[in-house]
């Protein structure tokens, strides 16, 4: 089946809406594509991938983790760790070994 439109397409249901298939599934974009929900899980049984050309940002609440491609910054409860070809950097906080 192959479904063509040249405006938006809006799919509802008041209940589930599963796609399934035997090989693979795709979402492609020309600009944005975004997910919103109360939950969202994902699951790989051999590999899950997360790639990003310029930045990816994962955050839970305050705490932030970015990737970009010559460093990364965490952030978490007031202190900031850098890794970059310097090193590592850590601002407001200690280095400690327990």
């Amino acid at each position: 089946m192959q479904v063509l439109s040249e405006k938006e397409m809006d799919y509802k249901s008041k209940d589930n809406i599963l796609f399934t298939s035997n090989e693979s599934i795709g979402f492609e974009s020309d600009k944005n594509t975004s997910m919103v929900a109360d939950n969202i899980t994902t699951y790989a049984k051999t590999i899950h991938e997360l790639k990003a050309d310029s930045e990816a940002t994962i955050q839970v609440g305050e705490t932030i983790i970015n990737a970009k491609p010559d460093c990364v910054i965490i952030k978490a409860g007031g202190v900031e760790v850098t890794i970059d070809s310097n090193g590592l950097v850590v601002r407001g906080g200690e280095i400690k070994a327990e």
